[in-house]
C-alpha cells in the first residue's frame, strides 16, 4: 500500500500567478452574480453543493485538501466560465456569418459551445494543476479535480438560465429549472471534465508513449464527443418533451406534463449521461486498484 502523499503548501509565486489570471474573471464573476436575486444564486449553490459532496465520497480513500477542492471549484466557477463566455460570444457572431439567425445559434450551441467549454474547463484544470501538481498524481485525482471543475462551471451557467427560467415562468419555472438543470443535468459538465482530468492525471503518472500530451488530448477530444451528443441530440430531445407540442413546430404545453418531467426527462439525462459515468467508475476502479498495489 503507498504511502499517504506528503501535503506541501503551494508556493507563493504559482498562488501570485493564479490570482493575476484570475483578476479578470473575478470581476466578470462579481458584475454578473451582482443583479441576480440571492434566491436564484441559492438555488443553483445547493444542487452543486450536493455533487461537490458525491465528488468528496468517490475521493474518500485519501482525501485531498480542502483549500485545493475549493479551488477547483473556483476555477470552474470563475475562470472557465469567463473564459467560455467570452469565446461563446465570439463564436456566435461569426455563427452569424455563415448562417441565419436562428440557425447560427442552433449550430453555435449544439457544435460550437461544446469545444469552447471543455476547452475553457481544461484550461482551468491546468492552472488548478499548476498550484497543487505535488497532489494531482493519477487518473483518480484527475477525476476528482476535473469533476470539481465542472461543477463550478455549471453552478455559473446554472445562474444564468435560472434567471431566464423565472422570467420566462416565475417560481414555478425556477422550481422546473432547478430540477431539470440542476439536479438532473448538474453533474454532466463533471462528468465531461472528469474525463479530460483522468487522462491528464494518467498521463502526469505514467508518462505514456507519444509524448505527456497525447492521452490529455485524447481525453479532451472524448469529452468534446460527450458534450456535443448531449448538446446536439440529449437537449434537443428533452426540450422536445418538455414542450410537449402536438404538432410539430406548434405552441408547447403551458406546463409539462408529470410524465414528461418525472420519467421522460431523467430517463433520457440517464441514457446519455451513462456510458461517461460508467467509464469514469471503471477507470476510478482501476486507478484505486493500481495505487493501493504500487
Amino acid at each position: 500500500m503507498a504511502p499517504p502523499r506528503p501535503h506541501r503548501p503551494v508556493p507563493r509565486l504559482a498562488l501570485a500567478g493564479a490570482a493575476l489570471v484570475a483578476i479578470r474573471p473575478a470581476l466578470w464573476f462579481a458584475r454578473t452574480l451582482a443583479d441576480v436575486p440571492r434566491t436564484i444564486v441559492l438555488a443553483a449553490a445547493l444542487p452543486a453543493l450536493l455533487y461537490v459532496l458525491a465528488v468528496r465520497w468517490i475521493d474518500r480513500g485519501e482525501r485531498e485538501p480542502l483549500p485545493a477542492l475549493a479551488a477547483a471549484v473556483v476555477a470552474g466557477a470563475v475562470v472557465a466560465a469567463w473564459l467560455s463566455h467570452a469565446a461563446n460570444a465570439r463564436l456566435l457572431e461569426w455563427a452569424a456569418t455563415v448562417a441565419s439567425g436562428a440557425e447560427a445559434r442552433r449550430l453555435a450551441a449544439a457544435f460550437g459551445a461544446p469545444l469552447v467549454e471543455e476547452l475553457a474547463k481544461a484550461l482551468a484544470l491546468l492552472l488548478v494543476v499548476a498550484l497543487v501538481r505535488d497532489r494531482f498524481a493519477g487518473a483518480l485525482d484527475g477525476i476528482v479535480y476535473g469533476a470539481l471543475v465542472g461543477i463550478g462551471f455549471a453552478f455559473t451557467e446554472n445562474v444564468v438560465y435560472l434567471t431566464f427560467a423565472v422570467l420566462q415562468g416565475g417560481p414555478a419555472g425556477l422550481l422546473r429549472g432547478v430540477y431539470v438543470r440542476a439536479l438532473l443535468g448538474g453533474g454532466n459538465h463533471a462528468a465531461f471534465t472528469a474525463t479530460t482530468g483522468a487522462a491528464l492525471g494518467w498521463a502526469l503518472r505514467r508518462s505514456p508513449p507519444g509524448g505527456p500530451w497525447l492521452v490529455p488530448a485524447l481525453g479532451l477530444a472524448f469529452a468534446m464527443l460527450q458534450h456535443v451528443i448531449w448538446n446536439a441530440v440529449a437537449a434537443s430531445a428533452i426540450q422536445g418533451v418538455l414542450c410537449g407540442s402536438e404538432l410539430a413546430g406548434g405552441p408547447c404545453r403551458p406546463v409539462p406534463t408529470d410524465t414528461s418531467l418525472f420519467v421522460v426527462v431523467p430517463a433520457l439525462t440517464l441514457i446519455f449521461v451513462a456510458p461517461g459515468l460508467v467509464a469514469l467508475g471503471a477507470i476510478a476502479f482501476l486507478a484505486a486498484r493500481s495505487e493501493k498495489s504500487a
